[in-house]
């Protein structure tokens, strides 16, 4: 039963980035495309998967380590993996994780949130926040630059 509702709320959450995609192209004249100088070494936390924003206290956040790595807290389990930045372009390699057993809600927002990460393709900053996209150019997680010891 916990199983369905989990595929339910993701499935919410899918539906829900269908729709932001159908609004059309997000304006990014006003950011800059991020540099893997910019983000190595740097830690965020999440302000909103799509339009959907989190509550400020998320303990959620994502890590850039200097070796291409990155690893992470997704608010039940710790998530790690390989990324590449060129030019903008973002590649984050296969996803490992952890499986401890979430309830509801977190369940669900760890699963939008890592399905938000797996399907960004680019990166942009301004001041301390980074927004990632996916192919079409749509904002799938916004962040702010987490204090360091946000990031544990």
């Amino acid at each position: 039963m916990k199983a369905s509702v989990g595929f339910i709320f993701f499935m919410l959450f899918l539906a829900g980035l269908a729709l932001v995609n159908l609004k059309g192209l997000e304006n990014r004249s006003d950011t800059n495309i991020a540099s893997a100088a910019e983000i190595v070494g740097s830690a965020w936390q999440p302000t909103h998967i799509g339009e959907m924003r989190l509550e400020k206290e998320t303990p959620m956040f994502l890590k850039f380590d200097t070796d291409e790595r990155f690893t992470g807290f997704s608010g039940c389990n710790r998530f790690f993996g390989t990324f590449r930045l060129v030019d903008g372009a973002l590649e984050f390699g296969p996803l490992g994780s952890t499986s401890k057993a979430c309830p509801e809600p977190e369940n669900s927002f760890e699963l939008s949130f890592l399905a938000a990460l797996q399907s960004a393709r680019s990166l942009s900053s301004s001041d301390d926040r980074l927004t990632m996209y996916d192919e079409k150019a749509v904002a799938v997680v916004r962040y702010i630059r987490a204090q360091q010891g946000d990031a544990r």
